[in-house]
């Protein structure tokens, strides 16, 4: 008889970096917080102002906290890193993160454009590590059941998508920005984009899109923007997607 194999050692908890000490850092925390700390840990927090990290180790219970990104990049307990700065930090950052060997889970949207993605995409895949968009509806159980329906062809070849998704954002300033990566598009319009993307023909990617919107003065897109609801829909025509 071939002897039991002997049981390796039990794998330690991942350990997370979390950089940035946001609001959006904040909510990440208290999410994490709700796994088993033997399977996931808080070990090191990082913002450009230290007593801002300081702040976000003590409600959290983190152990250390830095001044800067490059401390929490050299930091050898950390596996992998959270990435929540503004949208224009995104390339820097992630690269920093990357280029160290360290996981990255970069917050929504990866990137300002697809030319800053394939750089990071292009880093992680030099450097062998692991790289992700932030985007936690992926993993509900719901949408994982819609989406293997609408992938297996349960529902035909589902070619519109109706949603309605809006946030009382009139008053935050980033958002009318152009500098700092703001607009309705990066900030909540991705959920419909990434949705239309996965279930639209059948999960094929199309080879275009086209969107209607409308500007605010500054030059971001606007949209519904600022008031309690904004309605978004995808249409597949053929290959070609249009969003209005």
């Amino acid at each position: 008889e071939t002897p039991e194999a002997e049981p390796g050692p039990t794998p330690g908890p991942t350990r997370w970096g979390i950089c940035s000490a946001g609001a959006i850092s904040h909510d990440f925390a208290v999410a994490l917080k709700t796994l088993p700390p033997t399977e996931h840990t808080m070990v090191a927090v990082a913002a450009r102002d230290l007593g801002r990290a300081q702040a976000f180790a003590r409600r959290f219970g983190v152990p250390r906290a830095y001044g800067s990104y490059e401390e929490l990049a050299e930091d050898p307990d950390v596996d992998v890193v959270y990435v929540g700065v503004v949208n224009p930090a995104h390339l820097p950052t992630g690269l920093l993160f990357l280029r160290r060997g360290r996981a990255v889970l970069m917050e929504k949207p990866m990137a300002l454009g697809a030319h800053e993605v394939a750089k990071l995409v292009e880093t992680a895949r030099e450097r062998g590590v692991f790289l992700m968009e932030g985007f936690w509806t992926r993993f509900f159980p719901a949408w994982r059941r819609l989406r293997s329906l609408a992938t297996g062809g349960d529902l035909g070849t589902p070619l519109v998508l109706r949603g309605e998704l809006g946030f009382d954002l009139g008053g935050v300033p980033r958002l009318r920005e152009p500098g700092l990566g703001g607009g309705v598009l990066l900030d909540l319009g991705g959920y419909g984009l990434q949705m239309a993307l996965a279930l639209l023909g059948g999960g094929k990617p199309p080879t275009s899109l086209r969107a209607h919107g409308v500007l605010h003065p500054t030059g971001t897109d606007w949209g519904a923007l600022g008031r309690t609801g904004g309605h978004w829909e995808w249409e597949g025509i053929g290959e070609r997607w249009e969003g209005l």
